[in-house]
This record gives structure tokens, sequence and C-alpha cells, in this order.
């Protein structure tokens, strides 16, 4: 059992760094014990650093290896997380341009379609994908719960009144959507003015 009380931990340095009154040597000590990985034992430690396994308890004891490895798993931890929370951005980022473009391309066919020959389904096919990948994009939820009345179905009623239109007027509804859709865009490139949109 150790004679020596643990050491005070310095509150301006990391825990895992070398503290005041702790040579080098000692240090390293701690270190060898660190990098043993997160399924470390003290025993393991004795073995690589060739010591008694009771001197290396002493030791972990007075110079507070547990403590101060497990502050080290937990900064490793939060790089790690830092790190991958990067990553999603950027991987976000890289979904929302290609995304804003799927959709301009999108848009802009739908101004040379023919309304007559798009099916209902068609038009809300296309438009349901796009705009669920960009809702999966900005974490808005894919899915909403509609209460109805007499068991009918809101979007169910869009399509049928879609399907009802006259040619023209589905060509009138297509470019109403199409304008959303660009401005939509705009706003999410940063770009939201009325000049823009002739570019």
């Amino acid at each position: 059992m150790s004679t020596r009380p643990p050491i005070t931990l310095d509150p301006d340095l990391d825990p895992w760094e070398r503290q005041p009154n702790e040579t080098p040597h000692k240090h390293g000590q701690l270190v060898t014990y660190r990098d043993l990985g997160r399924t470390r034992t003290l025993t393991e430690a004795a073995q690589r650093l060739t010591l008694a396994y009771g001197h290396v308890k002493n030791l972990a004891a007075q110079y507070r290896w547990r403590e101060r490895v497990e502050a080290y798993d937990r900064h490793l931890d939060r790089q790690y997380e830092a790190m991958w929370l990067e990553e999603r951005r950027k991987a976000a980022e890289t979904d929302a341009k290609i995304l804003g473009a799927a959709i301009g391309k999108l848009a802009q066919r739908l101004t040379t379609l023919n309304a007559a020959e798009l099916s209902p389904g068609d038009f809300i096919r296309l438009m349901d994908v796009a705009m669920r990948h960009r809702r999966v994009l900005f974490g808005d939820p894919t899915e909403t719960i509609a209460v109805t009345g007499e068991g009918s179905n809101p979007l169910a009623q869009q399509f049928a009144d879609f399907a009802q239109m006259p040619p023209d007027v589905r060509r009138a509804r297509l470019a109403e959507l199409t304008a959303q859709v660009n401005q939509r865009i705009r706003a999410v490139d940063g770009g939201d003015n009325e000049e823009e949109e002739n570019t």
C-alpha cells in the first residue's frame, strides 16, 4: 500500500499531461498505461513496464492513473464526435448542392413537359421524391399525419383534382409549382430576390 498521498492535479493542465512534481519518467509510465487502450489493466501495465504489480498499483494510486486516463478517453471521444459532426456537416452541404441542382433540373423540365401527356401520378412521384429528399436533408419530418373526415384523403383529393383540370390549367399549376421550387432553391442558395429568377 502506498504511503504517499495522491498528487494534486493542476487545474490549468489537462489531467493526462505531465503534472507539477511528476517526473518525465513517472509520466512516461502513465502514458504506457494510457496507451494500452480502453481494455487496459494494471496487470498489463506492470508487464509492459517490467515492474511488480504491487509497485504499479501504488504508482497508479499516487499518480491517479485511472482518473487521468478516463479524462483522456473522454477527450478522445469528444474529438471523435467533433470529427464526425464535421464530416456529416460537409456531407450535408454536398448533398444540399446536389439536391438543389437536381430540383433545379426538375423545375426546368416541368416547364417543357406536356401537361396533357403527364399523368398526375408521374408528376406527384417526381415532386415527392425530390421534396422528400429535401426534407430529410434539412431535418424536416418526412411524414405527416392528417386527420380527415369521412375517410377522405386530402392528398388523393388533390391528385384527383389535378387529373380533372383542363390542360391549360394543369400547365398553369405546373408553372406555379415550378416558381415555388425555384424560389426555394434560391432561398437555400442564399439568393432570394426576384432579379435572380431570370439568371
